[in-house]
Order: C-alpha cells, then structure tokens, then sequence
C-alpha cells in the first residue's frame, strides 16, 4: 500500500510540475513595443539619445509610452550612422527587362503616428501609420531620370518619390517589424524618362511588405533579408530588395519637439 500510494503520489507531482511548466508557458508572451529615449529615465542601461543597445557611457533609458495613446511620429534617414552622427542613403535593387537596376534616395522623410497596443493575449505591440518621401532619388540605367507618379498635385516632380500610406506593426513579429500599405498593395509609383533604352520609359509600382529590424530608435532594412522575404515587389512580378535605415522620433502633439523612439521587445 505504501508503494501504491507512493507512486500515486508521484504521479500527482508530475502532473501539478506539468501545468505548472504549462501555466508559464502559457503566460511567456513576447512583444515589441515603443518607448521615449531619455536622460530622466529611472534606469539608464542605453547609450547615445536614440538608444542604442551597446556602446558607453549609459546615460540614457527607457520611458514608458501608455496603451491607445496617440504619438505624433517622424521618421528620417538622417543620423543614422556612425552613433547617429551621419546619414545614410536608401537603395532599392530590382530588375527591369532582365537587367539589374539600383535606385538611390540621398533621404528619405516620414510622418504620422503611431500607439502602443495590448491584445487580449497579453502581447504588447506597436502599430504606426506614415507616408514617405524619397528625395535626391537616382537610378542605374543610363539616361533615365525618375519623377513622382502618385500625387496628382505633383507629378512629374523630378528625384522625388513619395510612397502611398504604410502601416508599420509589430504584432505577431518578435522583435521585428513589418511594414505594408494601409489599404491594397501598392507602396509607391514612379516613372522613367529619358532612358538611353527607349523601352525602359514608363511607369512602375512597388507592392507587397517587407519586414525590418529596430535597434534603439534606427529601424534597419536589409538588402539581403528584404530580397529572402520576396515579399517586395516591382511591378508585381520582379523581387526587389530595400536597404534603408531611418531613424524614428515622437512627440505628445506639435508643441512639442521631436524625441527619439526606442522600440523593444518586452514580455509579458
């Protein structure tokens, strides 16, 4: 009877051991989320004003952004390099007519807004709405020149192209984004004039979504994630691929300046 009840008793701690470990799992959910960087943070473990993950001293942390409040944002291709001293060019790569084409944008400006979110799971997550402008914007293929083609108040407005509206989420991405137009699938148009090769003259769309990496407040688009995704597209068909990082900053409403955004993974 001893043994008998030994091993029911056993059996009844594995089992509580079993829904215990359950029950953890259970409760284990990750999510990235939005943060203000700043230097009255109560624990200061980042370095730099856009909050970097490495680097010295750490003279800056995170503040908290509630739930469902709205944040007015910008995004920028400006310092986002070198510590956030320098800028970085945008550069998509696609092909046209079976020949390879890079664009490059000399800066890319963003705005919108954006809230941080809990769903009934326990996720925490951030969704943003923007628009783009792409400026100084070159391409590869001799002679060809690009224009907007997607505002009508602005078409034929030369080196610039300006994107459809783009919601950014992290819900469901771990410590990612992914980034997608607000309605349909069209990212952006652009035209080509003035090509060496007339054929190459017309209109282009880019369409799909891509996914990208924050660290700190720079939010980084691959060339070589964005092109293994094969989720962005030129003209529908052609893959493409995205290397971009820009900086994100936020503020409570336009009487306030602009501070640095700092997207991280929590876990609830």
């Amino acid at each position: 009877m001893n043994g008998r009840r030994a091993i029911v008793g056993f059996c009844a701690l594995c089992a509580l051991l079993v829904s215990v470990v359950a029950a953890q799992s259970a409760s284990a959910i990750s999510g990235t989320t939005a943060f203000t960087c700043s230097k009255s943070a109560s624990v200061k473990d980042r370095f730099g004003e856009h909050c970097l993950a490495t680097g010295t001293p750490k003279e800056y942390g995170h503040v908290a952004i509630a739930h469902d409040t709205t944040t007015e944002v910008e995004l920028t291709t400006k310092n986002t390099s070198n510590n956030t001293t320098t800028g970085t060019i945008a550069v998509f790569k696609s092909t046209i007519g079976g020949v390879g084409v890079t664009f490059t944008a000399t800066e890319v400006h963003g705005s919108g807004w954006m809230e941080n979110k809990l769903d009934a799971s326990g996720e925490h997550y951030v969704v943003a709405h923007t628009s783009s402008t792409f400026t100084g914007v070159t391409s590869s293929l001799p002679g060809c020149k690009v224009s907007t083609d997607i505002d009508p108040s602005n078409m034929g407005l030369s080196e610039v192209v300006h994107t459809e509206g783009q919601i950014a989420t992290t819900k469901g991405q771990g410590d990612s984004g992914k980034l997608e137009p607000t309605t349909g699938t069209t990212f952006a148009r652009f035209y080509l004039t003035g090509c060496n090769t007339a054929a190459f003259n017309g209109t282009y769309t880019v369409s799909g979504s891509l996914t990208c990496v924050p660290n700190g407040a720079t939010v980084t688009c691959s060339h070589t994630e964005v092109t293994t995704q094969n989720t962005l597209k030129l003209n529908g068909a052609q893959k493409a691929g995205l290397e971009i990082a820009t900086t994100l900053k936020g503020r409570a409403n336009s009487g306030q300046s602009y501070t640095p955004l700092s997207a991280t993974t929590v876990t609830t």
